[in-house]
């Protein structure tokens, strides 16, 4: 076994959303059961199994911060159990927007409410996307209503865990250091981005010509016209 080469990863082809699809997508989910589902997706561009696993003890709402501890799977004749993240790195603390803080305790005051018609037929395991009852989500139903979101608008047909490489895509567009989006993405190395996202990062390498150039035109004026300041000084002085 020492002697064997593991074998090459085949990363399936991605597809991604424009920022309009995901406005488009965003401004028809809302009012949907799953929203906060894919609110959370979008924003953080968290794995499913992490975000169906989330608690609201996870949610640091004055810090803007959410925490990912764990991810909650579905076991063949075993149900719903909770698991450790796909890797240490995947156990991280992810900023967010203070509007998503905000919808956050929109949804909590809207569960809590819920609660209290329900009584003690919910079943509280602090979740934050759960079913009516309060008993853990499958994963599977998000995805259902995700199809029919965009069948019936007309966008771009990807899987939910594309939704994570769009958000990665939009901190590359956005010139984010590569580690950094690592990081946030729980990957176990920058490593594992780099080949992930390595196509979008060659269009972004094409501008590294003209921002040098620009950089080096800058200087050349900025020294030409120091030299001109001086002469002219010099010239004065006589």
């Amino acid at each position: 076994m020492k002697d064997s080469d593991p074998p090459s990863v085949r990363y399936q082809k991605m597809n991604i959303w424009s920022q309009e699809e995901i406005q488009q997508f965003s401004t028809n989910c809302k009012g949907e059961r799953h929203y906060f589902t894919f609110l959370i997706a979008i924003y953080t561009g968290m794995r499913r199994g992490e975000i169906v696993g989330l608690k609201w003890s996870d949610i640091d709402f004055n810090s803007q911060i959410i925490q990912v501890n764990r991810s909650l799977a579905t076991i063949p004749k075993e149900g719903y159990i909770f698991t450790t993240p796909k890797t240490t790195s995947s156990i991280r603390r992810i900023n967010v927007p203070e509007f998503v803080i905000n919808e956050l305790r929109y949804h909590k005051r809207q569960q809590d409410e819920w609660k209290e018609l329900v009584g003690e037929m919910y079943e509280d395991h602090d979740l934050i996307i759960c079913t009516n009852n309060g008993t853990f989500q499958d994963s599977r139903n998000v995805v259902h209503v995700m199809k029919r979101i965009i069948k019936s608008i007309g966008i771009t047909d990807i899987r939910f865990h594309d939704i994570r490489h769009t958000h990665a895509s939009f901190l590359i567009a956005a010139g984010i250091d590569i580690v950094r989006i690592s990081n946030r993405l729980g990957h176990s190395s920058p490593r594992t981005t780099l080949e992930f996202y390595a196509h979008l990062l060659q269009s972004i390498d094409n501008d590294i010509a003209d921002t040098f150039h620009n950089a080096v035109q800058s200087n050349e004026e900025n020294t030409a016209d120091k030299l001109r300041t001086n002469h002219t000084t010099k010239g004065g002085n006589k």
